[in-house]
């Protein structure tokens, strides 16, 4: 009903309306007019060039997220138990010479008997490095907190220990195989 009473508007004023475009001199002849009134015409108000505040804005973010990623990947102070004192430096080294020769050890004595074993053992090895990796962070966040520094020592008796229990079952293993052997008469 509405597009009928617009249609018929359109219809009613379709000699009236100006459909065609201006002459190519328009604008020339609009300025010469407003010249001849003796008034001021600024064609283009004056545009400010954002160019420049933007590229230093740019150029300042780029700046501030290069700094932060630079603090974010800046290697961290030394963060073990080397780092707190010379004591806490030679039980890290003691622990960790310890560690390594049970380690040989194992390597050495292990069987296809035993195989089972020490996979499982790295294993809970390799959870308690990582334990010990969050630990080397949190000393750093606490300020060489001796919760911190006791857990890291905790963390490297456990190591110890569990390697030695692994051994103490090679061991066992080995012993059980070897006299087993000696009853079968051949």
């Amino acid at each position: 009903m509405k597009k009928d009473k617009v249609e018929k508007l359109f219809e009613v004023m379709k000699d009236q309306l100006d459909i065609h475009e201006p002459s190519v001199d328009h604008r020339d002849r609009f300025l010469e007019k407003l010249k001849q009134q003796n008034k001021v015409v600024q064609l283009h108000p004056k545009k400010r060039n954002w160019y420049k505040p933007l590229s230093i804005a740019a150029s300042v973010a780029l700046l501030i997220g290069i700094m932060t990623m630079s603090l974010k990947f800046s290697p961290e102070e030394k963060a073990d138990l080397a780092s707190v004192s010379p004591q806490m430096e030679e039980t890290q080294s003691f622990f960790t010479a310890a560690i390594q020769v049970q380690l040989e050890e194992i390597d050495k004595i292990s069987s296809k008997e035993t195989k089972k074993l020490v996979v499982d053992a790295m294993q809970q090895l390799e959870k308690l490095e990582s334990d010990y990796e969050a630990l080397k962070e949190d000393l750093v966040h606490s300020g060489n907190d001796k919760r911190v520094i006791s857990a890291m020592i905790k963390n490297f008796q456990k190591r110890a220990n569990l390697l030695e229990q692994v051994l103490q079952k090679i061991n066992n293993i080995n012993e059980f195989k070897s006299s087993r052997n000696e009853n079968f008469i051949l």
